[in-house]
């Protein structure tokens, strides 16, 4: 088993979880988002745990529109929040670090998958 096997394992995992926190977002207000915003996420969520367990072609293109929509959503509440209150949001932080790091693995594997073995 390799070390891509192990990321996107728990890659699948983790996106599991976050379909858990947005499922009871829909019941509690965790956040300033409404109920319908958190049940769409349930469904991006669960698709992403099986983007990453099959890692289908078309996943790389979904996940890069995922991609562009958490860089706008999270990247304006994280300036909002930075220079309205001089805080910084650590979730939207880290998911503006790793989201790339994870779209880059999947282009890197969807590229090994297309290469040709060589034997």
């Amino acid at each position: 088993m390799t070390y891509r096997y192990w990321l996107f394992k728990v890659l699948s995992i983790l996106s599991v979880v976050i379909a858990i926190y947005h499922f009871v977002g829909i019941f509690y207000p965790i956040n300033s988002s409404p109920p319908w915003r958190h049940s769409i996420f349930v469904c991006v969520c669960l698709f992403c745990c099986y983007g990453f367990v099959k890692r289908p072609k078309y996943f790389s293109y979904f996940f890069f529109v995922l991609l562009v929509q958490q860089f706008y959503s999270h990247g304006l509440y994280l300036f909002s929040q930075w220079s309205d209150y001089n805080k910084v949001d650590w979730i939207s932080l880290l998911l503006l670090i790793f989201l790339p790091v994870i779209f880059l693995a999947l282009i890197i594997d969807l590229k090994s998958k297309s290469r040709p073995s060589q034997s």
